[in-house]
């Protein structure tokens, strides 16, 4: 896993993501790392190469979303800080969408930085899916911390297909303006 991280790291870097690693604890429940702007920053003792390397693609899934946010992606970021309400269907659809598209333009900068064996690709859909109910959960109850993520990665079946890379072509974040907004991996 070490040279996947290393070689999407460096593909990232290439599209203009900044990514810095910080060594002390993260100052919340459970985060893997955070992005502010096109900066990531990683908390590689919250989590293994694995969980970093996801992390990496899946921020910049969602910088991609954050360089011209449409409507869903707006009400999608509203949600998440609303800690403690219960979501209605509609609403977690909503961010199921948000969260996919995020995932989707990671898979296709993974897809960019090296091969992917069927083995990884299933990894990163389950954790996916397995990080998308904890946050669900996170948003209803506040509820966080490696425990709760642990119990729903466990549960989560290994799926039979992949989550594909996104169609479009990587975006290079060199070419638009940052966000203002912090965004952190709970």
């Amino acid at each position: 896993m070490d040279a996947e991280l290393q070689a999407l790291w460096t593909t990232a870097t290439a599209h203009g993501v900044r990514i810095v690693e910080d060594p002390s604890p993260p100052d919340h429940a459970r985060f893997i790392g955070l992005f502010e702007g096109h900066t990531i920053t990683l908390f590689p003792n919250a989590a293994p190469p694995f969980g970093r390397w996801f992390t990496i693609a899946h921020l910049y899934g969602h910088m991609v979303q954050m360089s011209a946010p449409t409507a869903r992606v707006r009400r999608s970021n509203e949600l998440v800080f609303r800690l403690g309400e219960t979501l209605d269907a509609d609403d977690v659809q909503l961010i199921y969408d948000h969260e996919r598209e995020a995932a989707e333009l990671g898979r296709r900068l993974i897809a960019q930085a090296h091969p992917v064996s069927r083995d990884l690709d299933l990894r990163y859909s389950r954790f996916f899916h397995a990080d998308f109910h904890y946050l669900v959960n996170v948003i209803e109850t506040k509820e966080s911390g490696p425990p709760v993520f642990d119990r729903y990665y466990k549960r989560e079946p290994i799926p039979r297909d992949p989550i594909l890379p996104d169609a479009r072509p990587l975006l290079n974040l060199k070419t638009t303006t940052p966000s203002t907004e912090r965004i952190v991996v709970v």
